[in-house]
Parts: structure tokens; sequence; C-alpha cells
């Protein structure tokens, strides 16, 4: 892994929390983030995910064209008063989830940015039931739009979250 990785240290006795991430890109070194190529190299390290989210505990497993299963460890600090993650860390995930499987279909230098997001919570997430993994496929892609559907399951493989989103596309 590159020596800018970003890291992450959780302390849940004392309820502290520590992360970095390298400086952001120059922005001739931000274009190629799309393709499968890029994809892979987050998946062997030699790339990193975004610092959004590495923040929300998301990796990057596996990538094929239309494509992404990503999963998320959510530590205390995710969960709301009842004890469950907080639904806007579902939908953060959810996002970051549509980008990539967005990166996977378009060509180096295409940018892309969330257009329109639904989720749709099913069952809580509790914490005991993660990582939760995240499936996201591209159902249509057009020359302005990409429409991509995402699966939140727990450990037990029962869906807690499905959701559906439109991300923009700017070709050069």
């Amino acid at each position: 892994m590159n020596d800018d990785a970003p890291f992450d240290s959780v302390d849940p006795a004392a309820r502290r929390r520590h992360y970095s991430w390298p400086a952001r890109p120059a922005a001739g070194d931000r274009a190629h983030h799309a393709g499968l190529d890029a994809l892979h190299r987050i998946i062997d390290g030699e790339r990193h995910l975004s610092p959004g989210a590495h923040t929300l505990g998301v990796r990057l497993a596996a990538a094929e064209e239309g494509a992404v299963t990503m999963t998320a460890e959510p530590a205390e600090w995710a969960l709301n008063n009842g004890g469950t993650v907080h639904g806007g860390i579902v939908s953060g995930w959810v996002d970051t989830a549509l980008g990539y499987a967005t990166a996977s279909i378009v060509d180096e230098g295409v940018g892309y940015s969330t257009l329109d997001l639904t989720v749709r919570y099913i069952r809580a997430l509790r914490l005991e039931k993660t990582p939760a993994t995240l499936r996201a496929e591209v159902e249509h892609a057009g020359r302005s739009t990409c429409v991509v559907q995402v699966r939140v399951t727990d450990t037990d493989g029962r869906t807690c979250a499905s959701a559906s989103g439109v991300m923009m596309l700017f070709r050069p």
C-alpha cells in the first residue's frame, strides 16, 4: 500500500477516533479514477478510495464491468441513539457504491456526480451484523446519465436497505 494511504484508528474504550488522508491530487491526476483498471488498482492496494469513502469505513472488494461489491464496517461512532447504524451513514455508503459502480463502466477522463438518490430502509442494521455488503449494479448507462441499483445486506445475508440512484456523467 502507498505510504500516503488513509489511516483510521478507533479506540472504543476512550470513545475516540483518529484518521488521516493524503493530500488531494492535482487536477491532472484526478482524471484517473474511472475504468476497471483504476478500480482494480484500488483493490490491489496501489490506490486508495476517496477520503469520504474511507471515513465512512467502506472498502472495495470486487469490480467488474457494470458492478462493484463493497464492504462497510462501522464502529460505535456510526450508531444512532437506538443502537443501530445511522441511516445517513448507510446512505453515504450507498452513494459511494453508486459512484464506484459508475466508474466501472466509464472511460478514464469521464467525470460523474450523484444526480438523484433514493434509499429504502428495510430493516435496522446492527453493529454485530456487520461488515455490511453493498452490491451496486449499473442498470442503464446513457450519454449523460447512469442508473445504478444498490443492495445492502448484513452478515446473515438479509437485505437492510435497497437503493437506486442516477449519476450525471461529464464526458470530455
